[in-house]
């Protein structure tokens, strides 16, 4: 019996230096942000330019104060070729927006604000942009390089 069980911790000895536990980490989406403050904020109020292919998800938009009359908010992706814009009637402080704007390498984002009687005095944007998989750079770690890392880390930040 004892040569049985000595033959089993062998080969499962084997099986576990053969089987190798990997870990994949993906890049998060990208934020895209900025604020403006002044009188009478109106035009481009955020421009960006996309390096690779991707989509625009979600995005926030923060007033000041909360607007008496709406404010409309344009957002437009364009190109040489095209050009793609929805338009948005803001008409609370704190405004959630799924724009779901597909984009390509070399397209521009711009959002233009263009009150109407209401005076805007500060506006802050932020978006998220999703990188098509092809561009997501995508790294496999063995599970014991990353715990010796995070020791390292640690022995670092304890001293």
């Amino acid at each position: 019996m004892e040569k049985r069980i000595k033959s089993l911790e062998m080969i499962t000895e084997r099986l576990m230096r053969r089987s190798t536990k990997h870990t994949v980490g993906l890049i998060t989406p990208y934020p895209i942000s900025n604020a403006v403050f002044g009188d009478g904020i109106k035009g481009p109020v955020l421009r960006y330019m996309f390096p690779c292919s991707g989509v625009v998800s979600k995005g926030l938009v923060k007033l000041g104060s909360k607007p008496k009359v709406p404010v409309m908010l344009f957002i437009k992706v364009f190109n040489e070729q095209k050009s793609e814009a929805k338009g948005i009637a803001i008409d609370k402080r704190f405004f959630s927006i799924e724009p779901n704007l597909s984009v390509s390498a070399g397209d521009c984002l711009e959002v233009v604000l263009e009150p109407s009687d209401e005076v805007v005095t500060e506006i802050w944007l932020s978006f998220l942009w999703k990188p098509e998989m092809k561009d997501v750079e995508a790294k496999s770690f063995l599970i014991e390089e990353l715990e010796n890392d995070l020791l390292k880390k640690k022995a670092l930040t304890a001293e």
